[in-house]
């Protein structure tokens, strides 16, 4: 994995894709924050025949061809991104989140980059990424001299939003809890509990205001 991503040559199913933009529109999504981010979705890894567990399925599967045998996914989200709102600065994903974080553009187009440190100036390559396009990030690694996580950048989309949805694998979430988590600080772990124990976002069907 050179500079701790890959972007796939295969595109990510279709199909797969459609219905994942159909659960994504059932949620209800929280509002972005003021500065950086899009609007968020938890999705739910529970039902083996739900979109969101078969594309996990299918993202495992594709991360294992890559030398990637050890991405177990168990934590799903939804985010969307608008033409006039936040990307994303150059950053890390947290240490709880181990071995790679899988990324699908479902809908929309928007620069992504892989930086070399959180400076706006220091871009290791950028391109466009594209619907049915998948990214693979190297997750935290414990027993890694080197830690092999990408900075990485997402700016606003082009013209329309712009829909992802990402699976990862929360050191809290596994079953027993990893022991992983004991070489993390105590906030490090505060938030990875308190992220492994939200529920999935509601959906427009169960809240009356919809």
């Amino acid at each position: 994995m050179c500079d701790g991503y890959i972007l796939l040559a295969t595109s990510f199913p279709m199909g797969l894709s459609n219905a994942l933009i159909a659960d994504a529109e059932q949620h209800i999504f929280t509002p972005p924050h003021p500065r950086a981010g899009g609007a968020f979705a938890m999705a739910s890894l529970n039902d083996q025949h739900a979109a969101p567990h078969r594309a996990a399925a299918w993202l495992a599967e594709a991360a294992q061809r890559e030398g990637i045998h050890d991405f177990v996914p168990n934590e799903a989200s939804y985010q969307r991104y608008l033409p006039d709102g936040n990307g994303l600065p150059p950053h890390r994903d947290q240490r709880y989140y181990a071995s790679c974080i899988a990324i699908v553009t479902l809908q929309g187009v928007a620069t992504f980059a892989i930086h070399a440190s959180r400076a706006y100036e220091d871009v290791v390559t950028q391109w466009t990424t594209q619907p049915g396009q998948v990214i693979l990030l190297r997750g935290w690694q414990a027993d890694n001299s080197r830690d092999p996580r990408p900075y990485h950048r997402i700016d606003p989309p082009f013209g329309e939003p712009r829909l992802m949805f990402q699976v990862r694998h929360n050191l809290a979430a596994a079953t027993p809890p990893s022991p992983l988590l004991d070489t993390l600080t105590k906030t490090e772990v505060d938030q990875a509990i308190h992220l492994a124990a939200r529920p999935a976002a509601p959906r427009r069907e169960n809240d009356p205001r919809f």
